[in-house]
């Protein structure tokens, strides 16, 4: 036995030498800090200790030398009981394009939830990142239980074909094997894999939003990233996309509920009767045409045939049917909620089949369809919380800022002007396109256009363009176009107590602005709880007759600090409207010493 043991560990400790050089490169590599700050997926804020969030460069590892912006959502590093935090999850409809993050459906939500439940602080932590898929997902599912969500909310499943590791792909389509791209992501967290790979990749310093691309040209990232033009219905590569479609979100929904955490799934919605088939395939155009003529004279066989022509249409950028069935299979298995938002976008579409008053595109949602999901959301939120449809959302919906809503609509040429809406343009044609659009908004004669102009053309920031649009219209009586600006600045700088307060004391003396200045107070309330805030949340729910939320506001004042004038001043009109006279009163002649006080 001995002898036998002499002979063996020799060639044990050969055949294990390169794991242990291995594991000793890793070790080194990980304790120089190579690449640490591109694995970790959740990070402090820099000056806020007691806050996360995501990492902005941890999303450039499912891209060659492109950083999708990712909103800026920060979340308590240390939950409490007074938190209501939901993540969601998905591609580019998530992340809310065109429109900056703060004007997709999760903000929608947000703004629903906030308002009716306002004693919670609500967290939404929105990580939808243009042309991902079920890959990002799976890749993020353990990271994403541990920051222990309340709900994870999932809206994916149009970039399976084309999105990152997609099955019809120039990025990382690695043969289509699931067992190969899962490797290649969890090779993704060592640091051997991460320093070889940024010796190897271009610069992943440039992060951009849908319509951009890393090489910094003037084609969309919808012209970049398709590999097989064309999917037919039922073949190979359409098989490979359901197949990692299923097989990945069944892992993902099956370890949010392993860790009890609800998760609810929205269907995928898509423009039926406003965008034709972008392939060439005959049957998906001759479908189309049969929905748009006289063969179809009900509204169920319209509908039909512009589903039938949306499956069959060979550039996949939309989910086919098989996609919802596909979620309604892994809701029932997991116990997971399923939302049909296919029912709530056909009752809000004028024609009563999704359309292109609903998306600015082939799907995604317009800014008021964005509005119609986040409230559908909150709805279902509700109902779970409370067990009723009680305080249903209410018409709360935001509108986009003035330099958003040019901001937007020049992406949105831009976006339709190349693949797949045109697909014989060349990249020196869509030079020109761009080049001679972004100079007519330039000289419109609009200071919003010209400034958004400079915004896709120039170093600018959204967060700078905004201070400068605030500026233009700041010596202008307060207006909701002005209020509107300030909280669209707010998501950029969300600790700024000084600007919050500016943006308050101009609106609260304005009762036809109250809806705007309530949202700025309470998302002030939430990111710095100043008294200030709570304050002025008390008086403008009391002007609006909302006794309760009043009182949850001047309580919170209160306990900050019991002899605030302004607190004691307000609880006595709260009071009064409580027909409450001997409180009133009694608060009244609080406040008075307070003041007299103040004054000596």
């Amino acid at each position: 036995m001995n002898f036998k043991a002499r002979d063996i560990l020799p060639k044990l400790g050969l055949s294990l030498f390169p794991v242990f050089l291995i594991l000793l490169v890793e070790v080194t590599l990980r304790m120089a800090s190579v690449g640490s700050n591109s694995r970790e997926v959740f990070v402090e804020i820099e000056g806020k200790p007691n806050y996360l969030a995501f990492n902005p460069v941890f999303s450039a590892r499912y891209f060659n030398g492109f950083v999708p912006s990712v909103a800026f959502n920060p979340f308590l590093k240390v939950k409490n009981s007074s938190v209501l935090r939901i993540v969601t999850l998905g591609g580019s409809s998530t992340a809310g394009f065109p429109y900056q993050f703060y004007y997709g459906f999760p903000e929608a939500l947000s703004r629903q939830l906030s308002n009716l439940l306002p004693e919670r602080k609500i967290e939404v932590i929105n990580l939808g990142m243009t042309a991902v898929n079920s890959y990002t997902l799976w890749d993020l599912r353990h990271e994403i239980s541990e920051i222990n969500p309340d709900i994870v909310l999932i809206y994916a499943g149009h970039n399976e074909f084309y999105g990152s590791f997609g099955a019809g792909s120039t990025l990382y389509s690695l043969g289509n094997s699931i067992t190969l791209k899962r490797m290649v992501l969890r090779l993704k967290r060592t640091a051997i894999f991460t320093g070889i790979e940024k010796l190897l990749s271009p610069s992943t310093s440039k992060r951009g939003r849908p319509n951009q691309n890393s090489e910094g040209s003037d084609r969309t990232l919808m012209a970049q990233v398709v590999r097989d033009a064309s999917i037919d219905l039922g073949g190979e590569t359409y098989t490979d996309g359901l197949e990692q479609f299923s097989k990945n979100m069944n892992d993902v929904v099956a370890t949010f509920r392993k860790h009890q955490i609800p998760v609810i799934i929205g269907s995928l919605v898509s423009n039926l009767s406003g965008q034709p088939p972008l392939g060439d395939n005959p049957e998906a155009l001759s479908a189309f045409t049969a929905a748009t003529d006289s063969s179809c004279s009900s509204l169920d066989c319209r509908t039909s045939a512009f589903k039938n022509a949306r499956d069959l249409d060979n550039i996949r950028f939309r989910a086919p049917s098989v996609f919802n069935d596909t979620w309604k299979e892994i809701a029932q298995k997991h116990e997971a909620q399923f939302v049909d938002l296919d029912a709530v976008f056909s009752k809000n579409s004028q024609s009563g089949i999704p359309g292109s008053d609903l998306f600015i595109d082939h799907l995604h949602p317009t800014q008021s369809g964005y509005e119609l999901m986040g409230a559908e959301f909150a709805n279902v939120i509700l109902k779970g919380i409370s067990g009723t449809v009680e305080g249903q959302p209410q018409d709360i919906t935001t509108r986009l800022d003035p330099l958003e809503a040019s901001h937007s609509s020049l992406l949105i040429e831009r976006l339709l002007a190349d693949y797949p809406f045109h697909k014989d343009r060349s990249s020196i044609q869509m030079s020109k396109i761009s080049d001679d659009l972004v100079a007519r908004y330039r000289y419109s004669g609009s200071f919003m256009d010209s400034l958004a102009s400079i915004m896709v053309s120039s170093p600018l920031t959204v967060s700078g363009g905004l201070v400068k649009a605030i500026h233009h219209l700041k010596n202008s009586p307060p207006s909701h176009e002005l209020l509107s600006l300030y909280q669209a600045l707010f998501y950029w700088q969300p600790f700024n107590a000084p600007l919050m307060q500016e943006a308050v004391a101009l609106g609260i003396n304005f009762e036809a602005l109250d809806l705007n200045t309530i949202t700025l107070a309470k998302f002030g309330a939430d990111h710095t709880d100043g008294i200030y805030f709570w304050n002025a949340l008390g008086a403008l729910y009391l002007r609006a007759g909302r006794i309760v939320e009043a009182d949850l506001s001047l309580t919170k004042a209160e306990s900050l600090d019991s002899r605030s004038i302004t607190m004691l001043f307000n609880r006595a009109r709260f009071y009064l409207a409580k027909g409450d006279t001997a409180s009133s009163q009694a608060y009244f002649i609080r406040y008075q010493t307070a003041q007299a006080e103040s004054q000596n």
